[in-house]
């Protein structure tokens, strides 16, 4: 899974160094996926998943799809006169509509949502600040982008 590393800079020049160095070949490292943040609020749907809560937001909704429509499942199964429904069937039925349901919701709404610790450093994005995004397939990785960002003049750089 791709990690996220952000930096903070004082201005664009500095940032812009940073990620000349960071979007090139190098012998320590790749070319990396980079973005550039001038205003706050970052808007989720702009970020790569790796910057939003996106999978743990899908994973609440799944869960708790799959305990409704277990629950719902259960009743119908229970107490309805259908033929061939019974208390198993109407569970297994439930728990899998109420997963999907979870699963499609969960994608669909409110979870594009960018992670805590990119909405409180995007709230120093005042002036000429920019934040830069760097997102990174490989963990090996993490450590060589945080010291170029702080080679580069980063105010503050970290991983999320």
């Amino acid at each position: 899974m791709a990690a996220l590393v952000y930096g903070m800079f004082a201005n664009a020049a500095a940032a812009d160094a940073a990620a000349g160095e960071l979007t090139r070949n190098a012998n320590g490292h790749p070319a990396f996926a980079i973005q550039t943040h001038v205003r706050a609020p970052l808007n989720g749907d702009d970020l790569p998943e790796s910057a939003t809560e996106i999978g743990r937001n899908t994973m609440i909704a799944i869960v708790v799809g799959g305990v409704v429509g277990l629950a719902l499942g259960s009743v119908a199964g229970a107490t309805l006169d259908i033929m061939g429904l019974n208390l198993a069937i109407g569970a297994a039925f439930g728990l899998l509509t109420g997963v999907l349901s979870g699963l499609l919701g969960g994608m669909m709404a409110g979870t594009r949502r960018p992670k805590a610790a990119l909405r409180e450093i995007a709230a120093g994005l005042v002036g000429d600040a920019v934040l830069l995004t760097v997102e990174v397939s490989d963990s090996g990785h993490i450590d060589t982008v945080e010291a170029i960002l702080a080679d580069h003049g980063a105010l503050e750089a970290d991983r999320c």
